[in-house]
């Protein structure tokens, strides 16, 4: 028996499932909210790779908080913990692994601030691969040395400042990208619950985008 351990506090984050209800071995995704928190749109994501054929798991990064008022979002946005968030999100790969998978790796896909912590747990374990809507830069950028997983990066054309910077500091490290601008799309455009940003046509194409890279990456 060893006479010397170490201990620490941890936390299981909690979240919203969603599989295929034949038994068997699916591949797994964690789906990563927007500012909003998780709320009925980033369910309703969930559950739609489940109809492809996933186990889906999206995490309570705000742990019990969602708002649709957009000061409040900043501030819960601003406020969250991205380290914690990471540990969340791996935490939530742990468990779909352990529900048997059929992938060794999960890929990660989020939307706006869940798009920035998709490719920062990039760089803190290993995916299958990291899809970013509209997702910023990890602050320190230096965080992408340790990315492994292949990025795929999707932004409407009022981005491309941000999707260009992502890109060439992936390219500067050697690191394997795919970008998509839609032009004439607006941040947000694949939230079909706001009828302002709204994107159909964008929307739609860049499902298609992101079951294309999953296959290739499986």
């Amino acid at each position: 028996m060893p006479d010397t351990i170490v201990t620490q506090d941890i936390e299981l984050v909690s979240g919203y499932l969603a599989r295929p209800i034949e038994d068997g071995k699916y591949p797994g995704i964690i789906v990563l909210q927007e500012w909003w928190g998780l709320d009925e749109h980033i369910r309703d994501v969930t559950r739609r790779f489940a109809r492809q054929g996933f186990i889906a798991l999206s995490p309570d990064l705000y742990h019990g908080k969602q708002t649709a008022d957009p000061d409040e979002a900043r501030g819960l946005s601003s406020g969250l913990d991205r380290t914690r968030a990471t540990r969340d999100v791996i935490a939530s790969i742990d468990y779909l692994k352990s529900m048997d998978i059929s992938n060794e790796s999960v890929f990660t896909i989020g939307y706006c601030m869940g798009g920035g912590i998709s490719i920062l747990t990039a760089c803190k374990t290993d995916l299958a691969g990291a899809i970013v809507y509209y997702g910023g830069l990890p602050n320190p950028v230096e965080q992408l040395d340790d990315l492994n997983a292949p990025v795929l990066a999707i932004y409407g054309s009022d981005e491309i400042d941000r999707a260009n910077d992502l890109e060439q500091a992936l390219n500067e490290r050697g690191k394997v990208v795919e970008s998509h601008i839609y032009e004439g799309a607006r941040h947000a455009f694949f939230n079909d619950s706001w009828d302002e940003r709204y994107d159909k046509d964008a929307s739609d194409d860049s499902w298609v985008k992101v079951m294309d890279f999953i296959s290739k990456n499986s």
